[in-house]
């Protein structure tokens, strides 16, 4: 395999990245679109995170042809096909979303035990950030989808069988 399919695979790993971090920043914001506190503004961080990560996917390609010029040898991965590359990499991009944001959900859960009002629910003067809350969530199931579906995901992208094609 060659050094510039490599990096190919690591560019668009960040521009996985960079679009699920993007969609659920934006899809966050949209969630509190009825709120007095939206603006349209307070998008432009999540859409500038998807559109980077889906342009980086496409420029992935050409960008990592140019970043392995003159040492675009080849690396021996022999017996592994592309359908197991392409697992692990799926599965190593869950299993890093739930992780990082596992701690943050733990945090979210216990501050809505600690912080129950059978009033307002919060106190008026700190109302918490459901911003973070839901980009964590959404993060956190995205993590676990990919983790759970990680097989699926690679027997798309390696071709209709699979397992055929060692490296």
């Amino acid at each position: 395999m060659p050094i510039s399919s490599i990096a190919q695979i690591l560019l668009r790993l960040f521009a996985l990245q960079w679009f699920v971090v993007g969609l659920t920043q934006a899809v966050s914001v949209i969630l509190t679109i009825q709120s007095e506190y939206f603006r349209t503004s307070h998008l432009t961080q999540g859409v500038l995170s998807l559109v980077a990560g889906i342009i980086l996917w496409f420029l992935a390609p050409r960008l990592s042809g140019i970043l392995a010029r003159g040492n675009d040898g080849e690396v021996s991965l022999k017996g592994i096909t592309d359908h197991q590359l392409y697992s692990s990499v799926f599965l190593g991009l869950g299993l890093y979303f739930t992780l990082s944001r596992f701690g943050a959900a733990f945090s979210w859960i216990h501050f809505f035990a600690a912080n129950q009002s059978a009033e307002h629910g919060f106190s008026i003067n700190e109302r918490p950030s459901y911003y973070d809350l839901t980009e964590t969530v959404m993060a956190l199931g995205a993590g676990i989808f990919l983790i759970v579906t990680c097989k699926t995901w690679a027997r798309k992208l390696a071709g209709q069988g699979g397992e055929k094609g060692a490296v």
